[in-house]
């Protein structure tokens, strides 16, 4: 079943730095995030902004929309591309406003990241870490097939406790398998999404 989407993508722009200041200080978006728990002033929110406008080879902000508004509602990253070992860091994905935040967002921008990695830049592989507690981005990651290579222990500190932290890949090889299959179409990965995080929710 063919569904249309509901997000688009473009670079940052000035007056983006008003609502990235306002993310930046909402505790509950950065609770189990893997950034810093530090506040972000007006000023520094806008210096942030502008340095993320400019081209860069080794790392790429895109601002995540709306369709129906055009309304900025979070924003996403790749970082440390690596041309020689052909990989790149998916290094955040931010959905900042809650009326998107019912997993949607996230699947459409899982889903361009994956197709920019590795059919526009052509990499071989997509890496990214995130905290084992934080349910919602496990049930992500294992929704679009990544595989956990690891666990670094106790290796993110947030609101006084330690958290353990997994590591997870997928490789060109099991992105287009998995796109040849139809496992990537919008409408299959909605309803993988929904039995994975049911499953998680009745095992916790």
């Amino acid at each position: 079943m063919y569904m249309e989407r509901t997000v688009y993508f473009r670079a940052f722009e000035e007056e983006d730095a008003e609502l990235i200041y306002q993310w930046m200080n909402d505790d509950d978006l950065k609770n189990l995030s893997m950034g810093l728990n530090r506040r972000m002033c007006k000023d520094e929110a806008s210096d942030w902004v502008k340095a993320r406008m400019r081209h860069n080879n080794y790392q790429v902000f895109w601002a995540i929309c709306a369709l129906d508004t055009n309304k900025m509602i979070g924003y996403a990253c790749l970082t440390d591309i690596h041309y020689i070992n052909s990989s790149a860091n998916f290094s955040g994905v931010v959905i900042g406003d809650r009326m998107y935040q019912d997993g949607r967002a996230w699947i459409e921008t899982y889903l361009f990241v994956y197709e920019y990695v590795f059919e526009r830049l052509n990499l071989n592989r997509l890496y990214g870490s995130a905290i084992v507690e934080h349910k919602s981005t496990q049930a992500m990651r294992e929704t679009m097939f990544v595989k956990t290579e690891g666990v670094l222990r106790q290796a993110a500190y947030k609101n006084g406790i330690y958290y353990d932290v997994s590591i997870g890949s997928v490789l060109k090889s099991e992105y287009f398998t998995h796109k040849e299959n139809g496992e990537y179409e919008l409408s299959s990965v909605l309803k993988r999404l929904t039995k994975i995080a049911r499953n998680i929710r009745k095992n916790n």
